[in-house]
């Protein structure tokens, strides 16, 4: 009897753990996003990075933003707009392509779970790289 229901609890248990793996992590294609980053850019300017993505069909179109601002007032001194795509690969992370000011660019940005604090690198050295910030955006 005891040995039927330890069987019984170790099923229930092994039923539970593929339901669990089979939710789709955030973001997943359909889910809507954006990221932020800052990192210091020297005597007294903030770089900063952008990235708002929105569902289109198997990937997400993307504006990527990327400039400085005055560390102390916020207020921006340089700002560089690019349009692009991006998809969720098979390993841990977001990557993307982008064109601005007529050259092309990259990002990835890597996942961690559920965690929302996420490193990221762009190519385009106006924009910051590091930590920053994955939002569902809502």
């Amino acid at each position: 009897m005891i040995a039927t229901r330890f069987l019984i609890a170790l099923l229930a248990l092994a039923a539970a753990i593929p339901a669990q793996a089979a939710e789709a992590p955030f973001p997943s294609r359909g889910d809507i996003w954006r990221y932020g980053v800052q990192a210091p850019g020297g005597r007294g300017v903030t770089r900063y990075a952008t990235v708002e993505a929105t569902p289109a069909g198997a990937s997400w179109t993307v504006t990527v933003t990327c400039g400085t601002h005055d560390a102390r007032t916020g207020r921006i001194l340089t700002r560089h707009v690019g349009q692009g795509t991006s998809e969720r690969g098979r390993g841990p992370g977001l990557g993307g392509t982008y064109l601005v000011d007529g050259r092309r660019e990259n990002f990835i940005i890597t996942l961690r779970g559920a965690e929302l604090d996420l490193p990221a690198q762009f190519t385009d050295s106006r924009c910051a790289s590091g930590v920053g910030q994955l939002s569902t955006g809502d």
